[in-house]
């Protein structure tokens, strides 16, 4: 059995490895972090899953973009497009989805 992890209860935060071979730093979720996710992707919080099953690869952007500013500030919303390459995507895409999952409003 896989031991699910809610993130907004964690007090560390994350890592993600990206095509460029850095680890990026994903922070525990916080209320100004659901602001800058809810800014980034402009709809609220409680709208994210229908905007992932809507436009997912602009949304999946935009989500990483707005979890990672946070930490990498000089990081563009292209720059976070151009990380992520097929290859990495699997492991974004399990980011996203657990942050998602993990969101409860």
């Amino acid at each position: 059995m896989v031991k699910k992890t809610n993130i907004l209860s964690e007090p560390k935060p994350t890592t993600i490895t990206l095509a460029d071979g850095k680890e990026y730093i994903i922070p525990p979720l916080t209320l100004n972090t659901l602001i800058g996710l809810e800014e980034e992707l402009n709809c609220s919080i409680d709208k994210v899953s229908e905007l992932l099953s809507n436009r997912a690869a602009s949304t999946v952007r935009a989500f990483l973009f707005a979890l990672l500013k946070e930490n990498h500030p000089k990081l563009t919303l292209k720059d976070v497009g151009a990380l992520v390459t097929a290859d990495h995507l699997p492991a974004v895409l399990e980011t996203v989805v657990s942050t998602v999952k993990s969101i409860k409003v």
